[in-house]
């Protein structure tokens, strides 16, 4: 008898992928799984998740009931399932959010190795995409070799429907126009918005690979203002989502940073914010006079490198990370000498070695020259998959092997991510030693690019680069060091940099501090934005979002769980973080 039960229901099941109007049926639900996920996810207004349901709903059937055999339609839509199939994925990682556009300008600059590493990970929402998606274009092509083809009567019914749900969209869509604020299809209905981030990525992209044309005749007309009477030696050294939650050094419980802590001249900038989540934006802000306000002048500009060069500084950058022909790679080849330690260009799936090994490399550097250096190193430090970023010495907490990500492997994932800082404390201690042995006046500014997120709370978060920011990716590790020497010529800059300890700042100010710190005088140069200058007063933070504009706070995608962090850290002084903690409507 199951046998018969279960024969029959084989037959049931065949008559309705055999029929033409199923597969047509079934091609409309599949293809708004995104959107339907994306309504659950945003929490939009009721008009705007119904004209968000309605648009794509109705077009899907209005183009089937435009065929005759819907295998046409589901083929021609392979671009559109792969944009789904990438909804989908982001949505498990990040748990809402539409596909930014830094995410699609993270895939041209992402290597294999980063890829491969994450998706590894990823295998549930990457199983289920397939299982989703694969027996679609199956079906595609059974209904392109069936004889039989939708009746005149199911492609009208269609017909109708499209156009009654086209028609309710469009008075949902009216009213939302109306009352909603930011509304626009090109912001909120799927796949729409992701094709406008399309063309944003590629503009953007445009304005980069222009960027040796258009930043030429840009000079900073730097002079150094004051001189050691020996050699002076300064570093900058850039973090790989580093949080400063997972310092001890900024009050982790963790012993995660001892040798810092422990090291004289080091001064912890408890109050910094990353202006960008994601490393292709967030670098070049460090590195350049540009910041969330005036964003697009960075691709008219050059470095603090080429600063530094024309006050007759010997210039090097250091990188552990793979070049990918972005604003960051630009701003190295202003360096006299770079340095990768990390596998070149074109080699399609490779490890980064531990920063650590940057090591011998800087002593050389230092000891093969007498002039007055700045060295840029890029780190990798705690990007993921964290257990891959330090030797298996500096594996202080364990178990540190990440099978899955997922809440119940939340201890493991810290457990790596902290051994990742810990040896992150070790190298740039042994930075700090080697510039410490040369008995010149040097210093070390130290920032992290952006945090991360680690499941921290209710939302399940992880990773960095989202399109809307968490306060644990905005919160970057960041300090000076200044040697005994430094302190005893540039003493006022040394109490300053102590007096803003706990001052508000941004990854903006890395820029005007570290050229500051060298004494660099140029129109580029303001003090006010610098943390070892007693005119410091930066003003109101702001955040730069995936379209590149410069928000507050109230306006980046925070929750109401990132201010009340922000407050818990002493980190409210700016006036949007006030005003959303006194808002009941922030949730």
């Amino acid at each position: 008898m199951s046998k018969i039960k279960e024969s029959k229901g084989f037959r049931v099941f065949g008559r309705l992928v055999g029929r033409q109007e199923s597969i047509a049926m079934l091609y409309v639900v599949i293809m708004m799984v995104p959107n339907v996920l994306l309504t659950i996810t945003e929490r939009y207004p009721f008009s705007v998740t119904l004209a968000a349901l309605l648009w794509p709903a109705a077009f899907y059937a209005l183009l089937m009931a435009a065929l005759r055999k819907p295998g046409t339609l589901m083929l021609v839509s392979l671009p559109l399932m792969i944009l789904g199939a990438f909804q989908i994925v982001l949505l498990y990682l990040f748990g809402g959010s539409i596909i930014a556009v830094d995410m699609f300008t993270n895939l041209f600059t992402t290597n294999a190795s980063e890829a491969g590493e994450l998706l590894a990970n990823l295998w549930p929402a990457v199983l289920f995409v397939c299982i989703l998606y694969l027996p679609l274009l199956v079906l595609g092509v059974r209904s392109l070799c069936i004889k039989e083809r939708l009746s005149g009567l199911f492609r009208r019914k269609l017909l109708r429907t499209g156009l009654g749900m086209a028609f309710v969209g469009l008075l949902f869509t009216i009213y939302a126009w109306v009352k909603v604020p930011d509304f626009g299809i090109k912001y909120q209905v799927f796949p729409v918005n992701v094709c406008y981030n399309i063309k944003l990525t590629l503009e953007r992209w445009g304005l980069s690979e222009r960027y040796h044309e258009t930043s030429k005749d840009f000079t900073f007309h730097a002079v150094k203002n004051r001189q050691a009477p020996g050699r002076e030696i300064y570093v900058l050294v850039i973090g790989e989502a580093s949080r400063a939650d997972s310092w001890s050094l900024f009050g982790y419980d963790r012993e995660t940073t001892p040798r810092l802590e422990k090291r004289e001249g080091v001064v912890p900038f408890s109050n910094v914010l990353t202006q960008s989540n994601a490393t292709h934006k967030s670098v070049p802000i460090i590195l350049s006079p540009a910041s969330a306000a005036n964003y697009d002048s960075i691709y008219v500009q050059k470095s603090l490198i080429t600063a530094f060069k024309e006050a007759g500084f010997q210039t090097w950058y250091l990188s552990n990370q793979v070049p990918n022909r972005s604003l960051i790679d630009f701003f190295s080849e202003e360096a006299e000498r770079r340095i990768d330690i990390s596998p070149r260009e074109g080699e399609l799936y490779t490890d980064n070695r531990p920063d650590g090994e940057m090591l011998p490399s800087i002593r050389e550097i230092i000891q093969q020259s007498d002039s007055n250096l700045l060295i840029v190193l890029h780190t990798y430090g705690s990007h993921y998959d964290y257990r891959k970023r330090y030797p298996q010495e500096f594996a202080r907490y364990t178990p540190d092997l990440i099978s899955a990500i997922n809440k119940n492997n939340r201890s493991i994932m810290v457990n790596a991510y902290d051994n990742s800082v810990y040896y992150t404390d070790y190298v740039l201690d042994e930075i700090i030693k080697v510039l410490e042995g040369t008995q010149a006046c040097t210093a070390l500014f130290y920032s992290s690019d952006h945090g991360e997120d680690m499941m921290d709370d209710s939302r399940v978060r992880f990773l960095h680069a989202s399109p809307t920011p968490t306060y644990y990716q905005l919160h970057v590790a960041s300090f000076g060091w200044f040697s005994p020497e430094y302190r005893a010529l540039y003493p006022e800059k040394y109490a300053a940099a102590l007096s803003h300890e706990a001052s508000p700042a941004t990854t903006a100010q890395v820029f005007h501090t570290i050229t500051d710190m060298a004494s660099l005088q140029s129109l580029y140069i303001n003090q006010r934005y610098s943390l070892v200058s007693d005119s410091y007063a930066p003003g109101e933070r702001l955040y730069l979002n995936d379209h590149n504009k410069a928000v507050d706070y109230c306006k980046a995608g925070l929750k109401r769980l990132d201010f009340e962090m922000l407050h818990k850290r002493g980190m409210d002084s700016d006036s949007a973080v006030r005003n959303a903690l006194n808002d009941p409507k922030v949730r």
